[in-house]
């Protein structure tokens, strides 16, 4: 499977010390040059920009090809080429936290997960304490979520592998 990644779900991962999930779930990530664009902004949290910087060998950044899907045009930059990539890849696995954007990807197809989903599947291997790092998420970030969302994601964090 490939797993095609937006900034927003790199940045909370990668405040939170938790990138290494990724490799060890998902094997490789990829991203576009957009999204890689949007990590090293002046702003982006240091970080995300050191790990865009000089990336580990599972991550690859490329560029993503462009056709024309007018729903995309809504989006910024980064989101709409995530999906864009993620369209032009088989059995692809889009790592997306904007609701938009997940709503388009979904429309379109596409498998999503976000910063949660990836933080709950850890959890439920037995990776991480998922309650630890959504107190960490919650309280260190701008990270925002409905309860009955977090309750589920608890849920499913919780369950046996």
């Amino acid at each position: 499977m490939i797993v095609v990644a937006d900034t927003s779900v790199l940045c909370y991962l990668a405040l939170l010390d938790c990138l290494h999930i990724l490799p060890r779930r998902f094997g490789a990530v990829v991203i576009p040059s957009e999204v890689a664009d949007e990590c090293v902004q002046l702003g982006a949290p240091d970080k995300l920009r050191s790990f865009i910087g000089n990336p580990p060998d599972w991550f690859c950044i490329i560029d993503a090809p462009m056709d024309h899907i007018p729903e995309l045009a809504t989006l910024d930059a980064g989101e709409s080429a995530a999906i864009h990539l993620a369209l032009s890849r088989r059995e692809t696995l889009l790592l997306i936290d904007e609701r938009r954007g997940r709503a388009l990807a979904k429309s379109l197809g596409l498998s999503v997960s976000g910063t949660l989903g990836v933080l709950a599947d850890a959890a439920r291997r037995g990776w991480i304490d998922f309650d630890q790092e959504f107190h960490r998420l919650r309280t260190q970030t701008n990270f925002r979520v409905s309860p009955e969302v977090i309750a589920g994601l608890r849920r499913f964090s919780q369950e046996t592998r």
